[in-house]
């Protein structure tokens, strides 16, 4: 008999209004999405107005900063458009 084994999902919960109006990264308005697995804290997404910055979890001085552009293209490769 084959084993089942418990599906892990990734979920991203965002407590936000409808619209946001982002401004640059450093400010205390850019947008802030934690990213969990379960329970556990994957790393932390930063949106700015020019810019989109990841931090994973544990990591202060790494980020993984792109532009908008750079964002977009590293998704396109990631999807395999």
């Amino acid at each position: 008999m084959a084993k089942t084994h418990a599906r892990k999902t990734t979920s991203v919960k965002v407590h936000q209004a409808s619209t946001v109006e982002l401004t640059k990264r450093g400010s205390n308005n850019s947008l802030q999405v934690q990213v969990r697995s379960g329970d556990a804290l994957l790393g932390t997404l930063v949106m700015g107005q020019g810019s989109v910055q990841w931090w994973p979890k544990g990591n202060k001085t790494n980020d993984f900063k792109k532009t908008w552009v750079q964002f977009a293209n590293i998704l396109e490769k990631m999807m395999g458009r």
